[in-house]
């Protein structure tokens, strides 16, 4: 995987590459480091989907896996992942979490449906900011069309955040942001293809 669709909210990528460079050079190194064999590997549940497609837990595992290892993420030992996302709490039971927050760079990673992305950037981003837990975000979402086509359904793009970005415009209370498309390589392609081709077993996950 690669990162091949950028845009700066508020002059996000500026003042990333001119204060965060490490922080923003960790986020193109764990997209890097998924394993295409263990992603793409989920049988949908949709019937108009392919037959095999990206897991998104399996995603969010390996990235959440690199960026504990990365001093993003806290470790807990109590929780199965051994560490656990930042969180604000209101009271005892509500509170709000980010995927990963580190020299006040707040992360948030959505594979999910299409209305978090918005949330993340306009919501839970200025929330941490208003805590001085962060100064600035970086959004990291699926890359183009060709992506979704092996995704569950629901789930948005870099192309559609965008659009919606541009309509609303910048407000008095938004924080400098970066949003980050990732996408398949032309290897990962050809493993798509490849595992496409096997199939997967509801039981066992690949065959072959």
């Amino acid at each position: 995987m690669i990162i091949k669709n950028i845009y700066s909210f508020k002059g996000g990528l500026e003042y990333l590459e001119e204060n965060h460079k490490d922080e923003l050079k960790d986020i193109y190194d764990a997209v890097e480091s998924m394993n295409i064999y263990n992603i793409f590997s989920k049988k949908p549940k949709e019937s108009n989907k392919p037959s095999v497609i990206f897991s998104p837990g399996v995603m969010n595992k390996e990235l959440g896996d690199f960026l504990f290892r990365n001093g993003w993420l806290k470790e807990n030992k109590k929780n199965k992942k051994g560490y656990e996302e930042p969180r604000i709490y209101f009271n005892d039971r509500e509170y709000r979490a980010m995927d990963g927050i580190k020299n006040k760079v707040g992360l948030e990673i959505q594979i999910g449906k299409y209305s978090f992305m918005a949330y993340d950037i306009f919501c839970k981003m200025p929330i941490f900011y208003k805590k001085g837990l962060i100064e600035c975000g970086i959004e990291l979402v699926p890359g183009n069309k060709k992506m979704l086509k092996y995704m569950s359904s629901g789930v948005s793009s870099f192309n559609q955040i965008v659009m919606d970005i541009k309509a609303r415009g910048e407000s008095d209370i938004d924080i400098p942001v970066v949003i980050l498309g990732f996408e398949c390589t032309e290897y990962d392609w050809n493993v798509v293809n490849q595992i496409r081709e096997k199939g997967v077993s509801e039981d066992t996950g690949l065959k072959g």
